[in-house]
Formats: C-alpha cells, structure tokens, sequence
C-alpha cells in the first residue's frame, strides 16, 4: 500500500524532516533566551559614584571587624565586682563542652511559649487560679456589704508586702 503513492510518502517524510529541523530550532532559540535572562543580572553593569564615601565606609566596616575580633578572641575582665569576665569563643566551648557531653539527657524543663507542655500547664494552673480569684470576689462583695475591710486592707498592706516603708524595695533605711 505504501507502494501506490511514492510521491505521497516522499513528501511527506521531506514536510517530517523540515517540521523536526524547525523544532530543534526553535527549542534552542527559547533555551538560549532562558539562558540569557538568567545571566541578565551577571552582565548589568553597576555604575559607582565615587563621592570619597566608599574609603570612609571601608575604613569604618575595617574598625567593626577588628572590634569583633577582639570581642570574640581576646580575654577580658568585664566587671571586677560581679567577677564577670569574657573569654575567647574557642576557650569557652573548650569549657562547656565535656559539661554538656557528660550531662545525662532528660526532659527539658524550659516552656517554650504555645507548645503542648506549656498549654497543658497554662490549662491545670487556669483553675485553681479561678477559684481563687472567685473566693476574692467573694469577700470583697461580703466586707463591702457589711463596710468591713479585708486583711491587706485594714493593715493598709498590699498583698505579698510584709511592712509598707515608703521607700524603693531593695533600699536601705
């Protein structure tokens, strides 16, 4: 059957042949264009005013990384009175590190805000916090019924204080 039209199959594997040229053509025209725009922002050239801004900044970016040099890898007494000191980065971890190795791993005891530990917590601690803010409400509405004052109130104490002084916490008389 092929045989009964030869110039049929000739035309069209010569329309085949030119349809497959085109196609290799046009793929590597559009892989070429993908090239390019990826390696667009390789080739812009980025003009620098020179305002004599850029030695004062190098100078200045230089002053910040030998600041943070001597921070991270020199020793240092912070303060004397509260036996703070500073040490480099690399002595410290040399410290800490057999500490940490030889510490037994077990459950942390810091609540990290919204997680489930804590929101079970949050949850256990909200009643008994109710219900004393409900026995509260209740003597303040029985004393304010018969003019009496409650405990802190008639000492004229707040709660938790042991002695009102007038004077800053922590202060000496």
């Amino acid at each position: 059957m092929s045989n009964a039209h030869p110039e049929d199959n000739a035309q069209s594997r010569f329309a085949a042949f030119w349809m497959i040229v085109a196609a290799l053509a046009v793929f590597v025209l559009v892989l070429r264009l993908v090239l390019w725009a990826s390696s667009a922002d390789e080739h812009q050239v980025v003009d620098v005013v020179e305002d004599g801004k850029v030695e004062n900044r190098m100078k200045i970016l230089a002053d910040v990384m030998k600041a943070q040099g001597i921070l991270l890898n020199e020793p240092a007494v912070v303060d004397k009175e509260k036996n703070l000191v500073r040490i480099p980065v690399k002595d410290g971890m040399r410290l800490v590190l057999p500490v940490l190795q030889n510490k037994k791993a077990g459950p942390t005891k810091v609540l990290v805000p919204g997680s489930p530990t804590q929101l079970k917590q949050s949850q256990v601690a909200a009643p008994a916090d109710g219900a004393k803010q409900k026995e509260s409400t209740k003597g303040d509405a029985a004393a304010s019924k018969t003019g009496t004052k409650t405990a802190p109130e008639a000492s004229g104490k707040k709660e938790g204080e042991d002695k009102p002084t007038g004077k800053a916490p922590g202060t000496k008389q």
